[in-house]
């Protein structure tokens, strides 16, 4: 069953009675209006949680260009993710044709049990048109209808109830919200004069919109992540700040330093063995892009990216761990589309390793073991060997180690191990080397390339 919200997939599951509120829309691009509605009728209604939708191919905006739905989808889902209670869904977006309310009311009420109950959230003009609503009927019996009303030119609350009731027996919620006066339209045309967005957006996606693709239906390539067109250099240095700034939302302090670490490692190493310095700093940095998820979210990355046919299932239940490699290289691919693939490889390989990896895979490897935050082990070793080993030979020694820590602390293996370790010991066979037991390494040194 495809998965409806990474969050609350599972909401209702132990039979008790929950509340989903529901609020659809465009979102071309969210705002702060958007995000404090769902607040607010979160706390009048007592919702156990908020799912934004945005939609695919909206009906009634086929006369007009809007942002392609990826774009739109990434920005919400930056949008609320500081908030526990609100999650965003790619339902609409992954549904073919045109989008219409009933649809979207019926995949959830087959997905939810019956003990949860759906609040539709809309503002109190559309709610004003329900009489025009496909399904409006079934909609009815699906879920109440929750309109925020208080926001300028709002219709007559007791002329709104009449007309809603007048169009089908609705369970009907009328709540007085905060006005913010903020339309996406109005956001849109302040960034087409190149004026500030500023407290009018979550900060989370401000950076986003500095070249927000309006109309990009016409055609243009558009990155969906940030906003911005294919055609920016993914190794300036701009590219790499607005990533590492985006990364700083996404991990923890503690693992964007590792990141930062890491990326710093990876220059080091290419230039001591001729690598491309942009990739490996790139690389570096992003590699560890999905490291923020838990197992079950790690697990929900790959529905989400429909992986499901590409990745042994023992590793997703087994080994969750090792995901975020793996996810963050597609997500980062569909997302940045501009990544070289080279780097997108090293990215995916660097929890698992493979029987052929690049130069950049070795130094990624590398580089993510014994960046300057590493303490524990034996490190101290493998970066006194740097310069004085080939890179293979270093990546197979750092392989090595991981191996030998892994039986120690008794975790379990990837299936692939094996093979990597066999294809590496016939082409390099140890003289006079053996595993401590440690993790470590022993013997006679080799000079290495520079």
């Amino acid at each position: 069953m495809a998965v409806i919200s990474e969050r609350f997939d599972s909401l209702g599951a132990g039979g008790a009675p929950a509340k989903l509120g529901l609020m659809g829309g465009t979102f071309d691009p969210i705002h702060n209006g958007h995000l404090r509605v769902a607040e607010e009728m979160r706390e009048a209604l007592d919702l156990d949680a908020v799912l934004f939708i945005p939609t695919g191919a909206p009906v009634f905006k086929r006369d007009q260009n809007v942002t392609d739905p990826e774009v739109r989808f990434a920005n919400v889902r930056a949008a609320v993710a500081g908030n526990p209670h609100f999650d965003v869904s790619r339902i609409e977006i992954d549904r073919e044709g045109d989008t219409f309310t009933v649809d979207t009311l019926r995949q959830l009420r087959e997905h939810y049990p019956e003990n949860v109950e759906f609040y539709f959230i809309v503002g109190s003009d559309t709610a004003a048109t329900v009489g025009k609503w496909k399904g409006r009927e079934e909609i009815a019996q699906l879920a109440h209808l929750a309109v925020a009303v208080g926001r300028p030119g709002s219709a007559d609350a007791d002329a709104l109830r009449e007309a809603v009731m007048a169009a089908g027996p609705f369970q009907l919620h009328l709540v007085r919200v905060s006005v913010l006066e903020i339309s996406s339209t109005d956001i849109r045309e302040r960034l087409a004069q190149g004026k500030s967005i500023r407290y009018f957006v979550p900060e989370s996606i401000g950076k986003n919109l500095a070249g927000y693709p309006v109309g990009a239906h016409s055609g243009r390539p558009e990155c969906a992540a940030s906003g911005k067109p294919e055609s920016e250099d993914p190794l300036s240095k701009a590219f790499f700040n607005a990533r590492k700034a985006e990364l700083e939302k996404r991990v923890s302090p503690k693992r964007f330093q590792h990141s930062l670490g890491v990326s710093d490692t990876c220059v080091q190493l290419a230039k001591e063995y001729g690598l491309d310095v942009k990739k490996a700093r790139l690389a570096g940095l992003l590699h560890d892009w999905d490291k923020g998820y838990d197992d079950d979210q790690a697990r929900a990355r790959v529905r989400e990216l429909h992986m499901e046919d590409e990745i042994d299932p023992y590793i997703v239940e087994q080994m969750p761990g090792v995901l975020h490699g793996i996810t963050a290289a597609r997500a980062l691919g569909q997302e940045l589309p501009g990544i070289p693939a080279d780097i997108l490889q090293a990215i995916s390989r660097h929890t698992t390793a493979a029987p052929d990896m690049s130069p950049l895979d070795m130094a990624l490897y590398i580089a993510d073991a014994i960046e300057p935050n590493r303490q524990f082990g034996r490190i101290d070793e493998l970066r006194a060997a740097v310069g004085r080993e080939t890179l293979e030979e270093l990546y197979f020694q750092t392989y090595e180690y991981w191996v030998f820590l892994l039986f120690e602390r008794r975790k379990p293996l990837h299936p692939d191990t094996i093979a990597i370790w066999n294809a590496y010991t016939a082409r390099h066979p140890r003289k006079g080397k053996r595993g401590n037991g440690d993790g470590s390494v022993s013997g006679k040194k080799h000079k290495g390339k520079k």
